[in-house]
């Protein structure tokens, strides 16, 4: 079976009104289709080694919520697991962003919209940064490893330092890095750029996404009935 190619905006569309629909929908109805349609779109775009570690995580957190649910005292860890298990099909989603598309692709999808540049560069950017943080997490942790310094919950501020103060430096190196990169790309010239990836939408991306206000349609029919 192929793999389905999404375009990035349906993507980003659904994760923008996926959230904002639990002020209308209910969150058991919403939870549940969501975490259906997370499934099912990565079983079409061929992601199964993501999607099992999606479920694993989302076993793991309702396993933890109904734990925590009936035990006295710490109810209210199970109600913060819930608020977060809510998101996690939009994360999982989100995820997809990061890991299957460049930054010109990203780029190529977002001038379609005809958005502000400057919202373009800073969604593009933000999306981006994310691998990179994790691999400088990853130096940081390395760095004090060899140095013999270690996380301790007996010191849990002082441990914290150990990490955020290197990642804050890195990120101001970073930007300037990101900013010299994109001003050589042109990407603040005034006209539209041109791309080697024309991402345009297909029937496939009309299709999923029209699958996915169909059921979020549903959700306001169960709700009156």
């Amino acid at each position: 079976m192929k793999a389905l190619k999404i375009n990035p905006i349906v993507i980003i569309l659904i994760n923008v009104i996926a959230p904002t629909m639990y002020i209308f929908l209910s969150g058991k109805y919403l939870q549940i289709y969501l975490f259906a349609f997370a499934a099912a779109l990565f079983v079409l775009m061929g992601r199964f080694k993501r999607l099992a570690g999606y479920l694993i995580i989302y076993g793991l957190m309702m396993g933890i919520y109904y734990i925590t649910l009936n035990i006295k005292g710490i109810e209210f860890i199970g109600l913060f697991i819930i608020v977060i298990i809510q998101s996690v099909p939009c994360i999982a989603l989100a995820s997809i962003l990061v890991s299957k598309y460049n930054s010109a692709q990203l780029l190529s999808a977002l001038e379609t919209m005809r958005v502000p540049r400057v919202l373009v560069v800073a969604v593009t950017i933000t999306l981006k940064y994310i691998p990179t943080f994790r691999r400088e997490f990853s130096y940081i942790t390395e760095s004090m490893r060899l140095r013999g310094i270690g996380f301790t919950w007996k010191k849990p501020i002082k441990s914290f330092q150990y990490f955020i103060i290197p990642q804050l430096f890195r990120c101001a190196a970073l930007a300037e890095e990101v900013t010299a990169a994109g001003l050589v790309k042109g990407i603040d010239a005034p006209m539209r750029r041109t791309s080697y990836y024309e991402e345009k939408a297909t029937f496939a991306d009309v299709a999923v996404f029209a699958l996915f206000l169909i059921g979020l349609a549903g959700g306001f029919v169960w709700k009156l009935m």
